[in-house]
């Protein structure tokens, strides 16, 4: 108990410390933000431990989403008020995890058609944006379908797979879902959940023969997006050849690189950093954005707080019955794979997906979905694991 109030108040001293740093040296009109988040993750703290759930995922989540917020406010305060609404909509969304066990929906089949049916409507009529076409608008508001139907294609994979019933369904919703993804040219969400429900079935039983079957499927489906889409046929490039493409497809690579690199231990300060040089560094190179500013030691600390959710989620499922177990292993995955995703991609170790990086990166619709997947694990937790 007394770790957490010790959290929380060090946590308090610097969003303290960024508000003044904000209204004083900034100028900055938003200041009232951080203390907003602040009173946010409080009541959801509060909220949480009065219903006998575990809380101890909101601590680092708040590091997260306000490190993100302090980051975006530099680049331009209007993406960082767009952070705070989508960290607003997150807590509604946390709490209807917490609250609505959604895995106990009796007909199960429905969350993996409404993934398609979400997908399939986004690449009839969805908008365009850096190539993919994996935005939706309804009036004002403009979403991302892509990140909800992650969620609820987990519900359904996950629940199957304990039941060890039909195999071939699964393999075809799942199929169906990476061809869809194909269709509107946003191949990261497929990368990312064929990798999760891989790592869930080998997990669940492992065997040699099925080992190389999803590598082979791994290797096939890279070959055919290699063959099909120019712009993978680009990625691939820039990261096997990123020197040889400087003025080009390489030109955000090397930037990331080089931003890392001139962070080196310590960072160049809070503000200090060549945040502009970098394209797309509110969204897919935000992590890059922090290298060079916080440094090393900041950004592992940033890594430390994601390794803290997933040991904070695996203590949780421990000792839960296996269907909750898988979905929540596949909800965990889908967060801290996309996490391996975007530093491996920053750092070269991958080819780069487009993703963002979780809680931290611009974006709405992911820091809402991620939010609710947080709770729903949290509400698992309540009563000894009866919701």
């Amino acid at each position: 108990m007394g770790l957490l109030y010790r959290t929380w108040f060090g946590l308090t001293g610097w969003i303290v410390g960024v508000v003044l740093w904000l209204f004083i040296l900034q100028g900055q009109v938003l200041w009232w933000q951080p203390a907003a988040l602040w009173a946010l993750f409080m009541v959801l703290w509060l909220i949480t431990r009065q219903l006998g759930a575990d809380s101890g995922a909101l601590p680092f989540t708040a590091v997260l989403v306000f490190c993100g917020w302090v980051f975006l406010a530099r680049l331009d305060p209007a993406l960082a008020q767009g952070h705070f609404y989508g960290a607003m909509l997150g807590a509604v969304l946390y709490l209807f995890g917490l609250l609505v066990p959604a895995i106990r929906f009796p007909f199960t089949r429905l969350w993996a058609w409404a993934a398609l049916g979400l997908l399939a409507v986004t690449a009839i009529w969805g908008e365009s944006a850096g190539g993919a076409r994996a935005w939706l608008s309804v009036g004002s508001l403009r979403f991302q379908p892509v990140e909800l139907a992650k969620i609820f294609l987990m519900f359904y994979l996950g629940r199957q797979l304990s039941r060890e019933q039909a195999p071939w369904e699964r393999l075809f919703f799942l199929t169906c879902f990476c061809m869809l993804a194909a269709w509107q040219r946003d191949l990261g969400p497929a990368v990312l959940v064929f990798a999760v429900f891989g790592w869930l079935s080998l997990w669940h039983s492992f065997s040699w023969y099925k080992l190389l079957g999803w590598a082979a499927a791994a290797a096939g489906g890279f070959c055919g997006a290699v063959g099909l889409f120019s712009h993978v046929q680009n990625r691939v490039l820039a990261w096997l050849k990123p020197w040889d493409y400087l003025d080009s497809k390489g030109y955000q690579v090397l930037q990331g690189l080089f931003a890392l690199r001139a962070g080196g231990l310590v960072g160049q300060g809070l503000g200090q950093g060549l945040v502009r040089v970098i394209p797309h560094g509110h969204t897919d190179y935000i992590f890059a954005v922090l290298g060079e500013e916080f440094g090393f030691l900041g950004v592992c600390a940033l890594l430390l707080c994601y390794l803290s959710l997933a040991f904070w989620a695996l203590r949780i499922l421990d000792g839960l019955d296996q269907e909750r177990q898988l979905v929540g292993l596949g909800l965990t995955l889908l967060l801290h794979g996309q996490v391996v995703l975007v530093v491996g991609g920053i750092l070269r170790l991958l080819p780069f997906t487009g993703m963002t990086l979780p809680f931290v990166s611009f974006g709405s619709t992911s820091l809402a979905a991620q939010f609710w997947m947080l709770g729903t694990i949290a509400g698992w937790s309540r009563g000894g694991g009866e919701a």
